[in-house]
């Protein structure tokens, strides 16, 4: 059962599914376009999930007090959330200092409500220009809320529990976003390896997911050869109970036993 802790999706389940194609192929989650949000959310501690919605809005409004100390024509570029997209290698031009206000910053309503303008006018799906709205909030703060405080530490806390001599170390925004990897696994000082926390939707086989496990695939492999280690799937709910058990926790279980033994 979902807690008062939790975000609820507002809209129509299959609705929701249906903006997926039209998300990841603008790459609207983009730090360019939304921040590193695992590093917002991980910021302070917050009580309630609507003290993390008001924390990102007010960011966001923080982000654009400082864009408007800048020159229109750089406004204007850091404010094209398609830009990442569109043309790569102009940002690559874009100076750090700048960078930074776009990845370290959430964004206000009115800038998700751009993304819902865009959602509204790609999908051809007859979604609302509010239940755009919904998606684009859901995907931006509701579901790292959910997977990030619920999902992810509920996990944590579990595994923890079961190996309380392995590290379990939190990665940040740009580690994440490079290798898709949520925590280092770390005994003694030495580095396991890597995982990845996903809900069990993850399992399914719709296009969308096929593609996004793809995604996530070359950039474990590019951790594989940048540190010599693999990085594994948990699949958990929200409370932390880890669905696939039986393939992720005996390998570790091994590992951990090996690694004692030798110690």
């Amino acid at each position: 059962m979902l807690s008062a802790d939790t975000f609820i999706l507002l809209i129509d389940k299959a609705k929701f599914r249906s903006t997926n194609g039209i998300w990841n192929q603008w790459r609207l989650n983009d730090p360019w376009s939304v921040g590193y949000v695992s590093n917002l959310i991980e910021r302070k501690s917050f009580h309630r999930k609507e003290d993390w919605e008001d924390f990102y809005y007010d960011s966001g409004l923080k982000r654009y007090q400082q864009l408007l100390k800048l020159a229109p024509e750089t406004r204007n570029l850091l404010n094209d959330f398609l830009l990442k997209k569109q043309n790569p290698a102009r940002v690559k031009t874009i100076p750090q200092n700048l960078i930074v206000l776009n990845t370290n910053y959430g964004r206000t309503k009115n800038d998700l409500m751009l993304k819902a303008k865009v959602l509204c006018k790609e999908t051809n799906l007859s979604l609302s220009l509010d239940e755009c709205f919904s998606c684009v909030r859901f995907r931006t703060i509701c579901e790292t809320w959910n997977g990030i405080i619920l999902c992810e530490k509920n996990t944590i806390k579990n595994m923890q529990t079961r190996f309380p001599q392995i590290i379990f170390r939190k990665v940040e925004g740009e580690r994440d976003y490079a290798y898709a990897i949520d925590y280092e696994l770390f005994y003694e000082e030495n580095l396991l390896g890597a995982i990845q926390i996903k809900p069990k939707s993850y399992l399914g086989n719709a296009p969308y997911i096929r593609k996004a496990k793809w995604a996530n695939e070359q950039k474990h492999q590019k951790y594989n050869r940048d540190f010599g280690k693999n990085v594994r799937f948990v699949i958990a709910d929200i409370t932390g109970n880890i669905l696939n058990d039986d393939d992720f926790i005996p390998r570790l279980q091994r590992y951990y036993k090996h690694l004692a033994e030798k110690s």
